[in-house]
């Protein structure tokens, strides 16, 4: 698998090189929305919906394909007991740029969720982590002050929302698939 920040600067790569309008980290969140919501990667879909999402009406193959790879690795992450999902955020970059970041992840998961179409009732624990969520695209990221405060505060907020994201996915995952009785996996 492939370092977060990779993946980061392939897709901010294909994104510029499209001239489409969104960011590695909004792309990032949207996709883990939608897989929240229910949906499983689907190359015609993922195609459909990075277009509307970057306002492309032709999404060129290699960012299709780098999107869906990175679908297919959030899915993988999200899924994973070992609880070692991220959210791709830069790694580097002022305070600034890292909280915008942080809220364009989260525009994008709460973009995804609905896109997504989850159907049934969400516990009260995921109502109220989709409210926090909401809150926190709402960061001023002008507002961010330097230091190590704020660099601490950044974290503990994309580690809130990274937990809170994980506790969605459970609740709203489809069951694993069965054959037989047996679960497979």
């Amino acid at each position: 698998m492939t370092s977060i920040l990779s993946d980061f600067d392939k897709l901010a790569n294909g994104i510029l090189a499209s001239g489409g309008d969104s960011s590695p980290s909004e792309l990032h969140g949207f996709a883990c929305g939608v897989l929240a919501a229910g949906a499983r990667p689907d190359t015609r879909r993922w195609q459909d919906e990075l277009g509307q999402l970057l306002d492309l009406d032709a999404v060129p193959a290699d960012l299709s394909a780098e999107f869906k790879r990175v679908a297919e690795g959030g899915l993988a992450q999200l899924e994973d007991r070992n609880f070692d999902f991220q959210l791709l955020l830069p790694e580097d970059g002022g305070i600034t740029e890292r909280t915008l970041a942080l809220g364009q992840w989260c525009q994008g998961f709460l973009h995804g969720f609905g896109v997504g179409g989850y159907q049934g009732e969400l516990p009260s624990s995921s109502k109220e982590a989709l409210e926090d969520i909401s809150a926190i695209s709402q960061v001023d990221a002008d507002t961010a002050d330097e230091g190590e405060e704020a660099e601490n505060q950044l974290l503990q907020v994309a580690e809130f929302a990274r937990v809170a994201v994980m506790n969605i996915f459970a609740d709203t995952a489809p069951p694993a698939k069965t054959s037989g009785g047996k679960t497979l996996h």
